[in-house]
């Protein structure tokens, strides 16, 4: 692997991440920023998910943004943000639970699909969306909403609850129509922060 001296002065784990495929510096540097303000949420000495070294990363050319998998996160070098970062280690946290942490906002939230059978069928339908239980939801919601996205996006909205919140009012809807202006204080809020604090 090679690694970029200036990032490793920068970020004490950078040297320990497993890194793959081609891409620039600055998407180097954006990785480890996500990764560092993951890391900076927790209370320590609580450290509930090591991202250093329970992930492999690979910069690949792929249509998507981001794709994970157990112990696999794989980027698009030319669209790398700290926000599709942060939404793929959620998903890696998620992934090395098994999924079980998603399911748990799912039921503190009381969400879910009505007729997820429907849902397959009829994907464009928006009566057959995922019902996001205790609102609002971090971005809104879309035909691709389900638990897991539901648990990444949380973390991320957590992290950067400006952007989340203008990115739900843009998608019509706002937090205020739920009553709510900061993400922090909406149950998916508290539920990320109560994992923050507890692991």
């Amino acid at each position: 692997m090679n690694t970029y001296p200036e990032l490793e002065k920068k970020y004490d784990f950078y040297a320990q991440l497993n890194i793959e495929g081609q891409r620039t510096p600055a998407a180097d540097e954006i990785l480890c920023s996500a990764i560092h303000r993951l890391q900076q949420a927790y209370v320590p000495p609580v450290l509930p998910f090591d991202w250093v070294e329970s992930v492999r990363y690979t910069f690949e050319d792929i249509k998507e943004l981001g794709l994970t998998s157990k112990g696999l996160v794989r980027l698009n070098p030319k669209y790398i943000t700290e926000w599709t970062v942060v939404h793929e280690l959620a998903h890696a946290w998620d992934a090395a639970n098994n999924w079980l942490i998603s399911d748990l906002l799912r039921r503190d939230t009381h969400s879910g699909f009505r007729f997820h059978w429907l849902h397959l069928r009829y994907r464009e339908r928006k009566q057959f969306w995922y019902h996001i239980g205790s609102p609002p939801a971090p971005c809104g919601v879309d035909k691709n909403f389900n638990a897991k996205e539901d648990f990444a996006e949380s973390v991320t909205a957590y992290l950067f609850p400006d952007e989340a919140r203008r990115r739900a009012s843009k998608r019509g809807f706002s937090y205020e129509f739920n009553g709510f202006i900061h993400f922090h204080d909406t149950p998916r809020g508290k539920f990320i922060h109560s994992l923050f604090r507890n692991g």
